[in-house]
């Protein structure tokens, strides 16, 4: 018996008469809906895009189509840019979406792995964590929007593999826009995945304390990066890169920093990078106890932040590397319409190619439609920054 699983999924702006629906595939909202048959009628899939329904399974055996549309149903470049897309948007389709999640979840998974050897105190060996590595920044020149998606989807109870994951994507991104070799973007990917690896020797209780740390238990959690490069530098195949990543991502310009204090000069460029990205990754996380910023409000920290915790330079080009609106915000629209940021624009920053998905003043969803904001005739532009939560959206559904 076939699996759902084995069944094509399309977007419900796809979705037309004929097609026999064997699951729903993605929503939003908290109504579970369950929906299977035949669709006879334009009406029934209104009523599931007012229901939310994003993605469907179909049967292309039980559907009454003509073989043209059939096999328009799994070519490979379907996928839900198809309504409107302008500039390249459609990048390659579905392949390219499931080899870069597959990619991540990989990721996701040796990291896992790693840090279970060492809590058994088993032999560690990073080759494979270092071939994943190099995919993701062979990934980031190819699809780094994409990347950067992925970077946008988290899970409050997974925060500590997210964050390494997600600093590992940026400093690939930030190093690949300041002209970085890619064996240099390589060891940074790899220390982004390995930096927060000394956790494994804080104690649950200060670790996952949902609320502010007292002073003692702070001075437990900054151990962690002493025990991070106690670790790593006893781990064949970590470069001194990697160990910088790891070791100083807390050291600050003014010497705030810790565990060395270190100041000025004596932070690298790698140091440099590795306290930018991090904090950025750290205060748009969703977390037990606080919600996560907007990365514009993020940006505006790092901003008040510069000369004495940051480098001014390195701030400005990590502003400009991750855009004005960077992948993954949601904006409100000239037209009260919201939409996710989903490629940059780097001739023109204000202008990214963005997915619409919801009505602001309405307040339902709409049919999923791709907008080249710098696209000739297009009279939209973005009023401002939303906060998904306002409007109780999950981003996650539409990446």
């Amino acid at each position: 018996m076939k699996s759902q699983a084995s069944y094509p999924v399309i977007p419900i702006n796809q979705l037309k008469p004929g097609m026999y629906v064997i699951a729903i595939a993605s929503q939003t909202g908290g109504m579970e809906i369950a929906q299977m048959g035949l669709v006879t009628s334009v009406a029934q899939i209104a009523n599931l895009v007012r229901q939310g329904v994003l993605t469907v399974r179909i049967d292309l055996a039980r559907s009454k189509l003509g073989s043209a549309e059939s096999d328009a149903v799994t070519a490979p470049g379907l996928n839900a840019n198809s309504a409107q897309v302008g500039r390249g948007a459609s990048a390659n389709g579905e392949g390219r979406e499931l080899k870069i999640r597959r990619l991540y979840q990989e990721a996701r998974e040796l990291q896992g792995k790693f840090i279970r050897h060492l809590k058994a105190g088993e032999p560690i060996d990073i080759t494979p964590l270092a071939e994943v590595a190099e995919e993701m920044v062979d990934t980031m020149f190819t699809h780094g929007d994409a990347m950067l998606c992925l970077a946008r989807i988290r899970a409050k109870d997974a925060y500590l593999m997210e964050h390494s994951m997600n600093v590992a994507i940026l400093l690939a991104n930030f190093g690949r826009y300041l002209g970085l070799e890619r064996n240099v973007l390589k060891e940074l990917t790899l220390g982004g995945l390995l930096h927060d690896v000394g956790k494994i020797m804080t104690p649950d209780e200060v670790l996952h304390k949902p609320g502010k740390l007292t002073d003692e238990e702070f001075v437990i959690m900054r151990q962690h990066v002493v025990h991070s490069n106690d670790i790593l530098k006893n781990t064949p195949g970590i470069t001194p890169t990697m160990l910088e990543v790891a070791a100083n991502h807390h050291e600050r310009l003014d010497g705030t920093g810790y565990p060395q204090r270190l100041k000025g000069e004596q932070l690298s460029l790698y140091t440099r990078m590795s306290g930018i990205v991090d904090v950025y990754d750290a205060i748009t996380a969703d977390r037990v106890y606080k919600a996560g910023m907007q990365p514009t409000q993020a940006f505006r920290i790092l901003l008040k932040g510069i000369n004495q915790h940051f480098d001014a330079k390195l701030v400005t080009k990590f502003i400009k590397c991750m855009g004005v609106y960077p992948v993954g915000t949601l904006v409100q629209l000239s037209n009260q319409r919201l939409a996710i940021v989903m490629q940059r624009n780097e001739q023109q920053p204000l202008k990214p190619v963005v997915k619409v998905i919801y009505h602001a003043t309405q307040r339902h969803y709409l049919e999923v439609q791709w907008l080249d904001l710098a696209k000739s005739g297009v009279q939209e532009s973005i009023e401002n920054t939303v906060d998904p939560k306002e409007f109780g959206i999950k981003l996650a559904n539409f990446f």
